[in-house]
């Protein structure tokens, strides 16, 4: 398969010339390079065209000015090269400062073509080209300018692209289609080029929503032989395609717009190709990549993130597996958060009758669209809650489930459909947690009201989630249901995070109600930033239950295990596929995280063989993940500590705090240096201003403290401080300090809390980027440590510790930020070469000087006991060539975070952190030193390859 060419580089620097105020003949060679890639051995330019900017042979001339004023002459100029040269071209482009235009040359007015055949061919077609424009009366002059296939100038591009401006990226993008395509006399509008194409349909509209809706309104119409009717008023159009046979709804547009659209309509077509599977339903597939342009805001407060087309095809396959037919003929499926319709619409002609439902009208009108342009759709039938003429939504949320029946009921017998089948909801609800700023919701019309009804099966804290909130109301009418018609038992097949099937601790209470009213049967999970255009990584499930409440399920007993997946192979004899988290086996999932989406980029259209000859091999292939909560919490470990007289485990130090009554007024009350200007720029008192303790901020600024109720901060080196995250998606943000850190903070005070939080943060850093996604949503748990395994595991994490560490040895002056202020010294706890600090006191009396007799010897194979020796080596050669047992002063390193705020000369000591140290060495070039630094770099990476590889593969981590 040849390499697709891209042409990135060339538009930028047409961009950089239409941008540039400098002549035509300055900026000139930014303009060649697009030509010539496209045109290749046809470029011609200057002498090589008879003085032409750019020719090319039977296709194109193309003419630069510097000011836009002078398009006419450049129109006229570029006209004369067929006169007096004999060149040959249908095409004719003028291009200046933030001007483009673009002519047929079998299109242009008589007038002008008049103009052009009786110039005078003895003179040089800049002569002609000025000559010419002189006589242009302004009606002709607007003609012209009628007339251009392409137009773009300065007034194009002013204002907010969102509101109708232009933007030179997309410009460039649509000169570069009309290039491509000199040759048609319509423009093809296809798969890489179409969101281009709506976007320059704005300003043609009043709204840029109502560029989208136009454009799905004409796109099944909108082929190679499409024209534009206007209706007498002038005030409405249709587009009519296929040779006459088929034509749009009306669509209203304004008057001074109507001639200019008909020229954009007429002038290009969409790309369809019914044998390759390339249908119009592919426009409407990526609806969501559309609407993001135009109102990126409004899919952020929506929490929409719409479902990729491959992907709801093969979740709807994937089911299949399990129901076969049974699904089309045995329910009305019913998806009340359509969004794109992708996901209903992937089983095109498979689902008998479907009800769609959206809160918001401009995503039901699309939907509507979508299903009347595809005869599947037609055939089947369909059923659209409310009505799009009544230009609004229907809130799935804010009635009750005997309220939102009754809807269901009068919009089906409308169409003489009986609810007499059990539903089976299919969605992809938002994810969007409504804790924020209400404003931005509202005025997005994104602030979906709750009945009481689901807030009070969710909880107020879950209900937030605006897909628990669904999976309320889903439950509710599900119940309604099963009470007017005990024989139907819904079916529930959702996409949403994993959180509530774990279940976290906020959606404890809401799994345990909905475990006793669904069963689960089947599900997989995939990774989210693969499949929707969002930031973050996790884990997204897809999930199928049946309604089945537990009292029904006590009555028949415990139901047998569902029949295996076609080609799947069957459980461990005496297991149970997908038992329900009241099975205290988990939620089990298929793990199709490795997937993305070249890897289902099949043709759908095959027969129900070819496909599962392409995708029994994946599903095969996938690993079973089980999510549940008998993992536990990493904190776990930590051992009991004294709070106020109560034995409690550990509790994190946050450095942030409330005002207090007596700090109400004052200008300082935070513990920051007084020319710290967080002291204004953060709304929230960090630290107290006469703290006589310091701790550290994430970039190391030290913070004075008071004590706090356990008597954990220090003034001696005696303990070490983490900010050790408890959850999997901020591993990445633990670090270790010489005091406590502004939050997340533990402290490690003697060896049993140095095995505990030595262990958790060497387990975030080793898996940092290299846990499976099926994890993001879980709390980090401890890992299973055998008696074999401690003397080993924690003397790496020890060493690990010591070499990847953040403490630092500074001061926090007197009388700073306040007058009164203490004077206090922070030393390192981690230097391996001190006679007094936690180190010495702890690490090496309590566990190395115990397990490791002959720590010294240096040709120990152990590298933990290497890494060690190593950083001791630095630490002694810093000292004796260095230091020599005392401070240096002024040594650079003024504007680190824990100097910066200070008067006092910066300074360096024996036992300095490292990361002192090594600052010091790179900016005065020691080579020993950074010798040093260089093999305890080495053994560090040794070190935590072996950590990675006992914890996952032989504490079996992960499972």
């Amino acid at each position: 398969m040849s390499k697709q060419v891209t042409y990135g580089d060339e538009l930028e620097k047409l961009k950089s010339y239409l941008k540039s105020e400098l002549n035509e003949d300055a900026k000139r060679p930014l303009l060649y390079p697009l030509f010539q890639k496209l045109f290749k051995d046809k470029f011609r330019i200057e002498s090589a065209a008879n003085g032409a900017d750019v020719y090319i042979e039977g296709a194109l001339l193309v003419e630069a000015k510097t000011n836009a004023t002078q398009w006419l002459e450049g129109f006229y100029q570029a006209l004369h090269y067929q006169k007096k040269f004999g060149l040959a071209y249908n095409t004719i482009m003028v291009i200046a400062q933030e001007f483009v235009g673009i002519w047929r040359v079998n299109k242009i007015p008589e007038t002008a073509v008049i103009f052009a055949h009786t110039a005078d061919a003895q003179k040089a077609p800049n002569i002609i080209g000025k000559e010419n424009a002189k006589k242009t009366q302004k009606a002709l002059k607007t003609e012209i300018k009628d007339k251009a296939m392409y137009w773009l100038e300065a007034a194009d591009l002013k204002g907010d692209i969102f509101a109708g401006a232009k933007n030179l990226t997309t410009e460039t993008f649509e000169v570069l289609k009309i290039l491509k395509n000199l040759d048609s006399d319509r423009l093809q509008i296809n798969t890489h080029n179409f969101i281009h194409c709506i976007e320059r349909m704005k300003p043609f509209f009043e709204q840029p929503i109502e560029a989208v809706h136009c454009f799905y309104s004409i796109v099944a119409f909108w082929d190679i032989t499409a024209t534009l009717a206007i209706n007498d008023g002038q005030n409405e159009i249709r587009v009519i395609g296929f040779k006459g046979q088929r034509f749009s709804e009306n669509i209203a547009i304004p008057a001074k717009s109507v001639t200019a659209f008909r020229k954009f309509i007429e002038g290009q077509y969409v790309f369809t190709n019914e044998g390759s599977g390339l249908t119009v339903d592919y426009y409407f597939s990526r609806f969501d990549e559309v609407l993001a342009m135009i109102d990126p805001e409004y899919v952020k407060q929506h929490g929409i993130f719409f479902t990729n087309d491959n992907l709801s095809k093969f979740a709807l396959w994937f089911v299949k597996q399990q129901f076969g037919e049974s699904i089309n003929d045995n329910y009305i499926v019913f998806d009340p958060a359509g969004g794109s319709g992708n996901l209903i619409s992937a089983w095109r002609g498979k689902l008998k009758h479907k009800i769609i439902s959206e809160l918001q009208p401009d995503l039901l009108k699309t939907i509507e669209k979508r299903m009347k342009a595809d005869p599947f759709h037609l055939e089947t039938g369909f059923t659209i809650i409310p009505k799009t003429s009544d230009n609004k939504g229907l809130n799935f949320l804010d009635r009750s489930a005997q309220e939102y029946w009754a809807d269901l009921e009068k919009e089906l017998k409308l169409k003489q459909v009986a609810l007499d089948k059990p539903l089976a909801f299919l969605l992809n609800p938002p994810y969007k947690n409504t804790d924020e700023n209400q404003s931005n919701r509202e005025s997005k019309e994104a602030h979906y009201a709750l009945h009481p009804s689901i807030t009070a099966l969710t909880g107020e804290d879950a209900a937030k989630e605006r897909y628990l909130a669904f999976l309320g109301q889903i439950l509710n009418i599900a119940k309604h249901q099963n009470t007017l018609q005990p024989e139907n038992q819904c079916l529930v097949l959702i996409f949403t995070p994993t959180s509530w099937l774990i279940p976290r601790p906020t959606y404890k209470g809401f799994r345990e109600i909905w475990d006793k009213h669904f069963e689960y049967q089947k599900g997989m999970i995939v990774t989210s930033n693969e499949w929707f255009k969002l930031e973050g990584k996790w884990p997204l499930a897809f999930t199928v239950w049946k309604y089945s409440p537990a009292l029904n399920r006590e009555k028949k007993g415990f139901l047998p295990p569902l029949p295996p997946l076609k080609g799947f192979l069957p459980p461990l004899p005496g297991s149970k596929l997908f038992p329900p988290l009241g099975g205290q086996g988990g939620i089990r999932l298929l793990d199709f995280t490795h997937l993305s989406p070249p890897d289902l980029n099949i043709n759908w259209n095959d027969s129900e063989i070819g496909i599962e000859t392409v995708l029994l091999p994946i599903l095969n292939a996938a690993k079973t993940v089980i999510l549940n909560n008998e993992r536990g919490d990493i904190r776990e470990t930590l051992p009991l500590i004294d709070r106020k007289g109560k034995m409690v485990q550990q509790t994190r130090v946050n450095l942030y705090r409330n005002v207090l009554k007596e700090e109400k007024g004052k200008a300082i009350i935070s513990g920051f240096p007084l020319k710290d200007d967080r002291h204004t720029r953060i709304k929230d008192p960090y630290g107290f201003a006469m703290g006589t303790f310091v701790g550290f901020m994430d970039d190391n600024t030290p913070l004075r403290l008071k004590q706090e109720p356990s008597f954990r901060f220090s003034h001696k080196p005696d303990r070490v401080w983490f900010r050790l995250d408890t959850v999997f998606i901020n591993i990445n943000q633990t670090k270790t300090f010489s005091g406590a850190a502004d939050n997340r903070s533990y402290c490690a005070f003697d060896l049993a809390t140095a095995k505990a939080t030595f262990t958790w943060f060497c387990t975030t850093k080793v898996l940092n980027g290299k846990y499976p996604v099926w994890a993001n949503q879980y709390d980090i748990w401890s890992p299973a440590i055998s008696a074999e395994q401690e003397k080993e595991w924690y003397s790496l994490c020890f060493a690990f510790v010591l070499a990847e560490n953040r403490c630092v040895v500074t001061k926090f002056e007197a009388d700073n930020p306040v007058k009164g202020a203490p004077e206090v010294f922070v030393d390192n706890p981690l230097c391996p070469v001190h006679t007094d600090n936690f180190w010495g006191n702890v690490i090496e009396k309590d566990f190395l000087y115990l397990y490791f007799p002959s720590l010294k010897d240096l040709e120990s194979t152990n590298v933990a006991l290497q890494l060690i020796e190593a950083v001791k080596n630095l630490y002694r050669h810093w000292n004796k060539t260095y230091c020599k047992g005392d401070y240096l002063y002024y040594v650079g390193l003024e504007k680190e975070p824990y100097f910066r705020y200070f008067d006092y000369a910066d300074f360096l000591t024996p036992h300095s952190g490292l990361i002192q140290i090594r600052k010091y060495s790179e900016q005065e070039g020691l080579a020993d030193m950074l010798a040093h630094f260089s093999l305890v770099s080495a053994y560090t990476k040794q070190v935590k390859a072996r950590l990675y590889e006992m914890l996952v593969g032989e504490m079996q981590y992960f499972g």
